[in-house]
């Protein structure tokens, strides 16, 4: 069995969390984490960034680059309040007042907008005429 189906099993595990409630909390269709978990396909890195989110471990550890599963430490929190500072504050704010469930959420929209403005081409907008 691959690395990543074993380790996404792990972790669904350890956050004691059914295929189900993963794909309803990600976004991700349910066949899809099916497909993952008997290692019929691997995940692009956008989705591991999501699973890793949501079960609690880093996106290197689901892929088996690294053999440390935790996803922050006080340093790495460090390093994020120094980045914060290029952040919009408006958007700082709102992520501060956001709990750890509605900032899962948050995660998946801002995936799904990105993937939505990858995928499709820019269109000029025509003028109808009457």
């Amino acid at each position: 069995m691959g690395v990543f189906s074993e380790r996404l099993k792990t972790a669904m595990q350890q956050a004691n969390i059914t295929s189900a409630q993963l794909s309803k909390q990600t976004g991700i269709g349910r066949s899809s984490i099916s497909q993952w978990l008997s290692d019929k396909y691997v995940a692009k890195h956008d989705k591991v960034t999501v699973l890793a989110t949501v079960l609690g471990v880093s996106p290197e550890w689901l892929l088996g680059t690294t053999e440390a599963m935790a996803v922050s430490t006080p340093a790495d929190e460090a390093v994020i309040e120094e980045q914060s500072s290029s952040i919009e504050p408006e958007l700082l704010t709102l992520w501060e007042q956001l709990n750890s469930k509605q900032r899962t959420k948050l995660i998946k929209k801002g995936y799904k907008l990105l993937a939505k403005s990858e995928s499709k081409p820019k269109k000029k907008k025509r003028k109808q005429r009457k």
